[in-house]
């Protein structure tokens, strides 16, 4: 019951945070329009408002200035400096916006300076100055001086048509920077006002809200909750809890419910065919089950006893298989030596009865080698795949390794009339492996290469990779065809026609290759395209964790 409360106030609490987010963000968005205009008009006032007043000083600057510079060049036209002064400071008093007056010839020497008298006959050379004297038409001029605003209206004075100096009229900002600062607090004052009106009709708005979302949650949210607690249950494996689910309403809800009890009475129909499906399924999986084990048990049982049979003829066979290559060699040796010597060999007959006799025997030899070959090639094998085969695992030189097998099969390659290429990385590092067993891996690679490459080169190349060393050996012989590159690593597995023009052998080499390379920790792969060779590459750790 627990659970079905909380899920009941989880759809309580999503409506009305949903709700209540709608009417906050709309009356949020709605005050921020009312003020932002109500702001903007506010501001364009103050704007008017500033210019007006500014508009007012200055035309009652020029006015006054015009009146003053046609006094003040009569007076100085008629030399009556005093009489001049006498006006400007006058006027000094009489307008309370007018802070100074100042009267200078083009020279910036002072006549009259109503704010700082003491300056009278001297020269004057700040900024302001210098830019006044400059001035050859009617001029306004905006500066501070020690954190006072100022407006100055500069009027040229000019006697005689000439321009004898500048008057200059200094009017105050304060009182209109104090005005402005008035209107700007009255401006806050407003907004302020109307924020809080809006704030107020917000909270408002959302309680009504809240108390509207909150009917409605809860009569929208009694049915989904009876719908979650059967899902609940459905999930839980009681599939008549949708008998007890009573929504009688038309509109989705009551569609939603009724496809829920639906969808129940199938469930629970496909749930018992399951069931029965399921008992049945694991009866047939443990039955073949069964049977594999006992056909794997087979297999392993007929490889064992194959590995021990190839085992035990190899045996069998290696001490009569050495009698004959030996007593044949005897018999080689005897009639090279005591009988053919004292055959007559003018008659034709005789010289094709010895050369065939010659001929027969060295078959019997060659083919002694080969059964010879194989036999340890699958006692070798045997061994390996048993675990019997005895490692001797040491730092070993790769340069060593690859010296001795290609000393091991210069005279093969010389018999067909092949060039060797060996290229070995300088200072590349010693692994870590049976040594003889890694001679044996590239002799059998440079001897398969030799088989089956009738002109060109066979090349062998050594370098490291990372933490590994990667040998090669390329030839250019007939290739191998792509669909047989992963079959030749498969024991007794030979491709190509051993009965034509391809060598034979006993199938066995590769896959000793691949079982020693792989006990070492790394892998061999073979490249190859048709008609132009093939490139057999092993790679094995510099410390091999085996």
């Amino acid at each position: 019951m627990k659970k079905n409360h909380s899920t009941k106030n989880s759809i309580r609490i999503k409506l009305l945070i949903t709700m209540i987010s709608l009417i906050v963000g709309l009356l949020t968005v709605l005050t921020f329009i009312q003020i932002s205009t109500q702001k903007i008009v506010l501001k364009k006032e103050f704007g008017r408002r500033i210019e007006l007043m500014k508009n007012n000083l200055v035309e009652k600057g020029k006015i006054l200035s015009d009146n003053l510079a046609r006094q003040t060049e009569n007076n100085i036209a008629s030399y009556n400096f005093s009489n001049a002064a006498e006006i400007l400071n006058k006027t000094v008093h009489e307008y309370q916006e007018l802070d100074y007056i100042i009267l200078m010839d083009s020279s910036c020497m002072v006549y009259t300076h109503t704010l700082h008298p003491e300056l009278q006959q001297e020269k004057l050379s700040g900024e302001e100055d210098l830019f006044a004297a400059s001035r050859r038409n009617p001029t306004i001029y905006e500066f501070s001086r020690n954190t006072t605003s100022f407006m100055e209206i500069i009027i040229p004075i000019s006697v005689s048509t000439e321009q004898w100096g500048t008057l200059r009229l200094g009017f105050s900002l304060n009182t209109l920077n104090n005005e402005i600062l008035n209107s700007r607090n009255e401006i806050r004052k407003k907004i302020e006002e109307m924020v809080l009106r809006s704030v107020l009709t917000s909270i408002l708005f959302v309680v009504i809200g809240v108390i509207i979302v909150y009917i409605l949650s809860t009569r929208l949210s009694k049915p989904i909750v009876k719908l979650t607690e059967s899902a609940r249950l459905l999930a839980n494996g009681n599939f008549t809890a949708a008998l007890n689910l009573k929504i009688t309403s038309k509109d989705e809800i009551g569609i939603l419910a009724a496809s829920f009890i639906e969808m129940s009475n199938n469930l629970k129909a496909s749930y018992e065919k399951l069931e029965e499906y399921s008992h049945t399924l694991q009866q047939k999986v443990e039955d073949r089950t069964r049977e594999l084990k006992d056909a794997n048990q087979k297999l392993q049982d007929l490889d064992k006893a194959k590995s021990g049979f190839l085992s035990t003829v190899s045996h069998e066979l290696r001490t009569p298989l050495t009698a004959i290559i030996g007593f044949t060699n005897i018999i080689k040796k005897r009639l090279d030596t005591f009988i053919f010597p004292q055959i007559e060999t003018n008659a034709i007959k005789s010289q094709k009865a010895i050369q065939q006799i010659k001929e027969n025997i060295n078959i019997i030899l060659s083919e002694g080698e080969r059964l010879t070959n194989l036999i340890n090639d699958v006692l070798d094998l045997a061994k390996i795949e048993a675990g019997k085969i005895e490692w001797k695992r040491h730092q070993t030189s790769v340069t060593e390794v690859i010296m001795n097998a290609t000393a091991a099969t210069t005279a093969l390659i010389e018999q067909k009339g092949l060039a060797l290429n060996v290229d070995i990385e300088k200072n590349i590092p010693d692994f870590y492996g049976d040594k003889n067993r890694f001679i044996q891996v590239v002799i059998n690679l440079i001897s398969n290469a030799i088989k089956f490459t009738d002109k060109g080169a066979i090349s062998c190349y050594a370098k490291q990779t990372d933490n590994k060393i990667q040998v090669t050996v390329m030839d250019t012989g007939v290739g191998i065809a792509p669909e047989n590159l992963e079959k030749i690593f498969d024991k007794f597995k030979q491709v190509g026609d051993t009965l034509t023009n391809k060598p034979g052998g006993t199938g066995l080499g590769l896959p000793i290759c691949k079982q020693i390379v792989e006990y070492h920790g790394g892998s061999i792969h073979a490249e190859s395209e048709p008609n132009k060779g093939t490139a057999f590459s092993f790679t094995i750790p510099l410390r091999a964790d085996v």
